[in-house]
């Protein structure tokens, strides 16, 4: 398996814990939010890292836009892991807009790779 499809299948699953560590903080209230949410997050940002990585670290031979793509996830899980680190004083609704701006440029990146994924397959 290529680095291209791996990294497409990393983020695909960073996107899966996120949406599921939102549904699971979601459905419980404020003070009893307890340690789920927070693994799960974590988990897709160790996710995302290593897709990040493994687009910018690729073989020479291969062409595409994959650099450009590892850096706009890297820069936009840097931003989403300062926004975790922020310190939470209430509802931050400004940083609420940042991690969802940071949030789409990964969602782009990630479609922009699946495009690339699509075009390169063998058609038969």
């Amino acid at each position: 398996m290529n680095r291209r499809r791996t990294s497409l299948y990393l983020l695909l699953l960073f996107v899966a814990c996120t949406a599921v560590a939102i549904v699971v903080s979601g459905n419980r209230p404020g003070l009893q939010q307890g340690v789920a949410p927070t693994v799960l997050q974590f988990t897709a940002y160790l996710l995302a890292l290593a897709a990040g990585v493994l687009l910018l670290v690729r073989p020479t031979a291969e062409t595409g836009d994959d650099r450009r793509i590892g850096v706009m996830v890297l820069g936009g899980l840097a931003v989403l892991v300062a926004v975790e680190f922020l310190p939470q004083g209430g509802t931050d609704i400004g940083a609420l807009l940042v991690r969802l701006l940071a949030l789409v440029v990964v969602g782009l990146a990630t479609a922009r790779l699946a495009r690339g994924v699509a075009a390169a397959r063998p058609t038969s």
